[in-house]
């Protein structure tokens, strides 16, 4: 029951018998996953060769990248942590060239985990340098308050201080 309750439906569809051991459960499965090795070998190469980090985090992006390797390595198509690094690299928005170009050269050539790391805390550093230079908003506005007839009032906000400048309308005595 363990095995049916953690598959996907549509697998469970596939492998569902009736009076079937855990074991014969779990060979059954185990077959369908490896069946065309070699075509999912080059599905999953594809997949983690054009991963793109788009609109994800780099938790999510990385995630995915590992999620691929690991699939590769359950069919014996092992990646090297390099090339996943690699991969990693290339997958990656040119809002993180600077630390592209820092993993690249780094010797020793960096861990996924390292790298991941480095990322993420980049990351970290993007996002608190776009909400501290988010635009800053100048508020002005008019008054008419005790302003005598034919003459206007510009109310400008300048640093907290409130100043009122005063110019003189089409009137009779200019």
């Amino acid at each position: 029951m363990w095995i049916y309750g953690t598959i996907s439906s549509s697998l469970l569809d596939a492998v569902l018998k009736t009076r079937c051991s855990a074991r014969d459960l779990w060979v059954t499965i185990e077959n369908l996953f490896r069946d065309n090795k070699e075509a999912r070998a080059i599905q999953l190469e594809n997949e983690l060769r054009s991963l793109t980090i788009g609109n994800m985090s780099v938790h999510e992006y990385c995630q995915k990248l590992k999620t691929a390797t690991d699939l590769l390595a359950n069919i014996d198509s092992t990646v090297t942590y390099r090339a996943v690094v690699m991969h990693m690299l290339n997958g990656l928005s040119e809002k993180f060239d600077n630390i592209h170009n820092v993993i690249k050269h780094r010797s020793p050539f960096p861990s996924f985990s390292v790298a991941r790391s480095m990322l993420i805390m980049e990351e970290d550093q993007i996002n608190k340098h776009t909400k501290s230079t988010s635009p800053q908003v100048l508020h002005a506005g008019t008054t008419q308050g005790n302003v005598p007839p034919g003459q206007t009032s510009n109310y400008v906000n300048n640093r907290g201080d409130q100043h009122q400048q005063y110019y003189q309308g089409n009137s009779r005595n200019n």
